[in-house]
């Protein structure tokens, strides 16, 4: 366009030249500013609001089966990443005709352990009455691809081998599981494709969770269940990523539309977490009961009017699912927590 503006001025071009080069450069301004004009009608308005502290950081390496506990994680666009390397939900357990397991069929999958090796080569598995299995983190392009579905879209990984598959029939008492491993070379999820949640995650892809890359919980919210139960229970059954402790509210989550940790990473909710079996799985023994389940469908399912109402299929709600919206950054618990409605 420069060259253009500094042709019109010059005594290089006939009058109708001159006329012709102007008209083009205002066509290209309009659009310019036209553009420019879209872009900020569709960009997010943040009207951010300071609602609480980041208190616990949660990472499950293997879907379905116990996380880890860290200080400090990386918000990636495929999910949390712990300063070790180890990512949220990029490993999976599929049985012998590649469905994928989870605590609803083998309830003993919140007694399996994950770690890494103190030289940082191996992710370690351990379970009750069974030795610990050590699996390198650096899977062989060689093995086999386990292509499958996790709840409709296709995915696919890396078979983790012979020897991991034996151990995981040992402790599940059943034949032919494999643990099988995401690395960037193969084919993500692509959540445009989800026909329940996919027109709010165009842009997103995501590996062996659900969908969303990130799920919330607030210290809030588990009071105000807990009042209601006989029994408290914990956050473990819920398996979140973030717990934010501080809200004066409880369930005001449901009204956030965006989250900001800190100063650079902003995360952006795609939907409300609908709650299934798997939270009466008793993480510290594995035994399956009716609670929270029971208690939470007794207040806590959407009205019909909800925007997420016909996705959750009439599943209570606890907590947020929220995809990146900004870079990719560190967070670190302590961190301030921001909200924008």
């Amino acid at each position: 366009m420069a060259e253009v503006w500094s042709a019109a001025w010059s005594g290089n071009l006939t009058r109708e030249a001159k006329i012709a080069a102007i008209s083009t450069l205002s066509v290209c301004g309009l659009g310019l500013a036209a553009y420019s004009l879209f872009r900020w009608k569709s960009s997010p308005r943040y009207d951010w609001q300071e609602v609480g502290k980041l208190s616990h950081i949660m990472i499950h390496p293997v879907k379905a089966c116990r996380g880890l506990e860290v200080r400090e994680a990386e918000c990636t666009a495929l999910g949390m990443k712990s300063s070790d390397g180890l990512f949220d939900r990029h490993y999976i357990i599929v049985d012998g005709e590649n469905r994928f397991v989870t605590m609803r069929q083998k309830s003993g999958l919140a007694l399996l352990r994950t770690s890494q090796s103190d030289d940082g080569k191996n992710l370690l598995l351990d379970a009750p009455d069974m030795p610990t299995l050590r699996v390198p983190l650096n899977v062989p392009v060689t093995n086999d691809v386990i292509q499958f579905r996790l709840w409709g879209l296709e995915v696919e990984g890396y078979d983790c081998g012979l020897s991991v598959t034996c151990w995981l029939d040992r402790y599940l008492e059943s034949s032919g599981n494999k643990l099988v491993c995401y690395t960037p070379d193969l084919q993500a999820k692509r959540n445009v494709d989800d026909p329940k949640w996919g027109k709010r995650m165009v842009h997103d892809k995501s590996v062996f969770q659900d969908i969303s890359h990130f799920h919330l919980c607030t210290v809030a919210s588990l009071d105000d269940l807990n009042s209601k139960l006989e029994n408290p229970v914990t956050m473990r059954p819920f398996r979140p990523n973030l717990v934010v402790e501080g809200v004066k509210e409880a369930w005001i989550e449901d009204d956030w539309k965006y989250v900001r940790i800190g100063e650079n990473v902003i995360l952006r909710k795609t939907h409300l977490c609908g709650r299934c079996k798997q939270t009466t799985v008793d993480p510290e023994t594995g035994v399956v009961g009716d609670e929270p389940l029971k208690t939470l469908k007794t207040y806590r399912c959407m009205e019909p009017s909800h925007l997420d109402y016909k996705g959750l299929n009439g599943a209570p709600v606890f907590g947020i699912k929220l995809n990146l919206q900004s870079r990719p950054d560190t967070i670190a618990v302590g961190d301030t927590i921001y909200a924008s409605y």
